[in-house]
Order: C-alpha cells, then sequence, then structure tokens
C-alpha cells in the first residue's frame, strides 16, 4: 500500500462514527423505555377536570421488581380513573406481573377493565376476571358505570361483541359524556355507528409493532392487516375522538418493537372554556 493509498486520519475517524451512529440507530430502535402519552379533551359535557390513564395490552409483562416502574409512571400521572383496554393478562404467562399491578393499583383508584382477545383464548376469561375482581378491579361487559358525570361504558371483547356494544349503547345517555372501553380498534365504525360515544378507548394494534415516524405509524397489526389505519394515537371524528394505546407489552411478542416505546395513556377532559395544566 502506498502513502496515497493509506486511509487518513479523517477516514477512519467518519468510519468509526458511522459505526457507532448505526449501534445508537440500531439500540434506539429495539429499546423499550416507557413512555407516558397525553391527550386532551374539551367537552361542554363535563363541569370539572378528569383525567383518565388508560393502560392497555399489558400481557403480563414486567416493569422492574414489583411492577414499580410501571406504577410509579401511574401515580405520577395522578389519576381520577383507570381503565384497562384488554389483555392485561396472558393465556400464555403465570401473569405474576399483572396480578401485581392490579393489587396496588386498585387500592388507590377506581379501575375499569374490559377484556381483550388474550383473556379468552384457552377460556381463561372466568379465571382472570374473578381474579381482577378480587383485587377491587371492577369488571365491564355491556355494563356501563357514571362517574362524576363520565360515563365508562365496557364492551366485552368476547365474539358476541356487537351485542356487548349494542347494550352500552342503548344505556348511554346523550347527555352524559360516554366513553366506550372496546378492545379493537378495527370495529370504530361499528362503535361510531350508535352516535353515542365521545370517546373510544381501544388497544390489541400493538402500534403496528414496526413504526418510522413520520412516515409509517405502524407496519401490521392483528384485523387491519399491513399497514394498519388505526395503529396507535389519537383520531378524531366529528362526533367521537378515538384513542387507540400502544400497550405495554414488550418481552413477550415474536415480533420486536422498533421505534415503537410502550405507552402509559393519559386524557384530561376538560369543561369548555377551561386550559389543561
Amino acid at each position: 500500500m502506498t502513502k496515497k493509498d493509506k486511509p487518513t486520519k479523517k477516514y477512519i475517524f467518519l468510519k468509526i462514527l458511522g459505526a457507532l451512529a448505526a449501534v445508537v440507530f440500531i439500540l434506539s430502535a429495539v429499546s423499550f423505555p416507557l413512555r407516558t402519552v397525553r391527550y386532551t379533551l374539551v367537552s361542554r359535557k363535563v363541569t370539572k377536570k378528569v383525567r383518565i390513564v388508560q393502560i392497555s395490552d399489558l400481557h403480563s409483562c414486567s416493569y422492574g421488581k414489583n411492577m414499580k416502574s410501571l406504577i410509579n409512571a401511574v401515580d405520577a400521572a395522578e389519576p381520577d380513573i383507570i381503565v384497562l383496554t384488554g389483555d392485561i393478562f396472558d393465556n400464555r404467562t403465570d401473569n405474576k406481573n399483572s396480578d401485581t399491578l392490579l393489587k396496588a393499583i386498585a387500592k388507590k383508584y377506581p379501575c375499569y377493565y374490559v377484556s381483550g382477545n388474550h383473556e379468552y383464548w384457552g377460556n381463561m376469561w372466568e379465571t382472570f376476571s374473578r381474579r381482577a375482581e378480587s383485587f377491587g378491579v371492577t369488571v365491564l361487559q355491556g355494563e356501563n358505570v357514571d362517574i362524576d358525570g363520565i360515563v365508562i361504558c365496557g364492551a366485552s371483547a368476547k365474539s358476541d361483541i356487537g351485542d356487548s356494544v349494542k347494550v352500552c349503547a342503548d344505556n348511554a345517555d346523550t347527555n352524559s359524556f360516554n366513553v366506550l372501553l372496546a378492545h379493537f380498534p378495527e370495529k370504530i365504525d361499528f362503535y361510531r355507528s350508535f352516535g353515542k360515544f365521545d370517546l373510544v378507548l381501544s388497544g390489541h394494534a400493538h402500534g403496528g409493532q414496526w413504526r418510522l415516524p413520520p412516515f409509517m405509524n405502524g407496519l401490521y397489526a392483528p384485523g387491519q392487516g399491513l399497514f394498519p389505519k388505526y395503529a396507535g394515537g389519537r383520531y378524531d371524528f366529528d362526533d367521537t375522538t378515538f384513542i387507540v394505546s400502544r400497550g405495554l407489552s414488550r418481552t413477550i411478542e415474536r415480533i420486536p418493537r422498533i421505534f415503537n416505546n410502550p405507552e402509559l395513556v393519559v386524557i384530561d377532559i376538560l369543561p369548555e372554556g377551561e386550559d389543561g395544566e
């Protein structure tokens, strides 16, 4: 190699810099730190601010010893209500992490829980629902609960979900602010067809598993296929706000999350004329 052919210090530096950038990119893509995502809604139907925390698709994944990092995030959000939109338990695991979480949060906050598909698989729903109730969690399967003017409507993820949503809609008063908890986001047009729900909260899609913001919000979601329309985030319709949690699962799936952090969703519902924090 001639002196001219020898790599220069600048060339070596750029190669090292490029390699480091590639490592940082890869580590960023597959890292799983929990993030808190906040949304604000304003409605003439409420007379005071209400904060809802949505927990979805935990699949009994670990968040440190005694689930401390997730519990701390919930406490930091200072919820008035906690809603759990399915797949909190998982038919493939021992569910100790889910038990730990539910025991802790139900002691402090009113918690309302609807099923996801994984709670039904393996005929485990009766077991899981009884466990949740034993910790003080309210399980909803077609029932509505009024909490200070906010009505929480819970739809079952069972095959008869249509009947469950219809019962919720039939019992909903349009003068109240109605929140529908329904696991499957791909059914949003059906949920909206009743004209009763001001806010719909779903999960299930896991953020499309792989994301490339701002170009791709999700690669694949069950029930929606490739490039799902409702992978995660907020979607505003004329009559309904729709929020899909990207969920909290991070270790149980065969396909890792890429640029897709697990998330805790915090929703502030404000009366007209009031600013958020």
